[in-house]
């Protein structure tokens, strides 16, 4: 980060723009540009940088971003679990390169694994073989505790995908190579998920007391080397154009 912190930011599909506020409060980010699709999110938007007294460094925009052109005008760019509901990997990647002054900071933390959830079978086996071992409590519904978890993980179809929401993970496996291929000097970091995102899905809320943190950490440390060898759902990349 340069000395004195970054003076204009950008972030793409902000939600609440709640870490993007921290951002600002923390002293990183001066300003931010925030873009969002529709304009129900405007007033959430709103709220949360009242909540941080920064409303008059915020500028929210309503609308495609990807129409906007601020080439070579701001010092961030910011990807917060927002990258993967891009249809284009690669023209969100090439235009945050674009946006950026010589210098600034690409920024992202994102969900980087299979496209539609099509998980490879690999991960799928890993995933059952970590609930076959878990005693039956873990397996409590978090929302139904009568009801148990299946100890298999299953590829949801593309129509369902479709249908709950045509943005998740649209094209989600080809984030790395766009990274890697516009910021060539990127440094990437693999930061798991195969256990604690897939393995463990709807089981996370039954770890609640000691025991259950000496067994997560366990499995944590799995997910940590299964990532290291390049099985990783989720990543943080930083790159300087």
């Amino acid at each position: 980060m340069p000395e004195g912190g970054f003076g204009r930011g950008l972030s793409v599909g902000c939600g609440s723009g709640g870490k993007e506020m921290k951002l600002i409060v923390q002293g990183i980010v001066e300003t931010f540009d925030l873009f969002e699709i529709g304009e129900g999110r405007r007033a959430q938007i709103e709220a949360k940088a009242e909540e941080f007294g920064v409303g008059d460094r915020v500028t929210i925009h309503i609308g495609n971003a990807f129409e906007a052109d601020p080439t070579g005008a701001v010092d961030l760019v910011y990807w917060n679990n927002a990258l993967h509901h891009m249809f284009d990997a690669r023209q969100a990647v090439a235009w945050s390169h674009k946006a950026l002054r010589t210098g600034g900071l690409f920024a992202m933390d994102d969900f980087v694994g299979p496209t539609r959830f099509q998980w490879p079978a690999a991960d799928l086996e890993t995933a059952f073989r970590v609930r076959a071992i878990l005693p039956e409590h873990y397996l409590r519904h978090p929302k139904s505790p009568s009801v148990s978890l299946s100890r298999t993980v299953d590829r949801p179809s593309i129509d369902h995908m479709m249908q709950a929401d045509p943005t998740e993970a649209a094209d989600s496996d080809s984030i790395l190579t766009a990274v890697e291929r516009i910021f060539p000097n990127a440094e990437i970091i693999p930061t798991g998920g195969v256990i604690y995102h897939l393995a463990l899905s709807d089981v996370l809320a039954n770890f609640d007391d000691e025991a259950d943190a000496t067994l997560l950490q366990s499995l944590l440390l799995l997910d940590e080397s299964l990532a290291q060898s390049g099985r990783t759902q989720y990543a943080v990349a930083l790159a300087t154009k």
